[in-house]
């Protein structure tokens, strides 16, 4: 897997409009290039459904214990192990309204608190037991010791991708490309639309390999 610091040398040797050649180290590297990257990773994780950003967790409830901290990330269902049916989402204004209750959860929903995003059920459970809570990743990188993390920041850092040769090859094309339109900036500039061009097919490939529907949140 390529580090941070592999990614910024890769993308300091594309050709582009103003010359910036390739740092001799992560330090000299200049703060644009350092921008513009986890700028371009951001952007492009959010804009679809990629099956490596699902995860799955579970949490440990004891009876009598309406909300537990949620998983940081985007929530997609909820269910208690065990049980073959996944608790029905509503929404906390809804919920406020019902009367106090115990027994086995139903119904769920996402609060965020001075602590983070938390899961809030009902009833409350009257009985120990384990959520299982599937969810989008927010966490975009990796550190060396293989700790997760938001973005790319220090030069070890590598993306929070599947040991997948594939997928980090067609994922790091739309980095590049990505990073290049954001460093030309000036969509006049000669170089701007090849390589906001060569993005959107490195994009659609991406997707076709992941086996995500077109249906997707680019925005140009």
């Amino acid at each position: 897997m390529k580090t941070f610091y592999d990614i910024i040398q890769d993308v300091s040797n594309l050709r582009w409009s103003i010359d910036d050649p390739e740092p001799e180290s992560f330090a000299e590297t200049s703060r644009a290039v350092k921008l513009a990257i986890p700028q371009a990773h951001s952007y492009i994780w959010g804009l679809a459904d990629f099956p490596f950003k699902k995860k799955k967790k579970g949490i440990a409830v004891q009876p009598g214990m309406p909300t537990v901290l949620a998983p940081e990330g985007n929530i997609v269902n909820v269910r208690i192990e065990g049980k073959g049916e996944y608790l029905i989402p509503v929404q906390a204004e809804e919920a406020e309204l019902w009367e106090e209750k115990k027994g086995e959860p139903r119904y769920f929903w996402v609060e965020f608190t001075d602590q983070g995003a938390a899961i809030s059920l009902y009833p409350v459970p009257d009985k120990a037991l384990t959520l299982i809570v599937r969810y989008e990743t927010n966490f975009k990188a990796r550190d060396s010791a293989g700790n997760v993390k938001y973005n790319l920041e220090a030069m070890g850092d590598v993306l929070n991708l599947p040991n997948d040769r594939s997928i980090e090859d067609l994922y790091l094309h739309c980095l590049y490309t990505k990073s290049m339109v954001y460093l030309i900036a000036d969509e006049t500039d000669e170089n701007y639309v090849p390589y906001q061009r060569e993005f959107e097919e490195a994009y659609r490939n991406l997707l076709n390999l992941t086996g995500v529907k077109r249906e997707t949140r680019l925005v140009i």
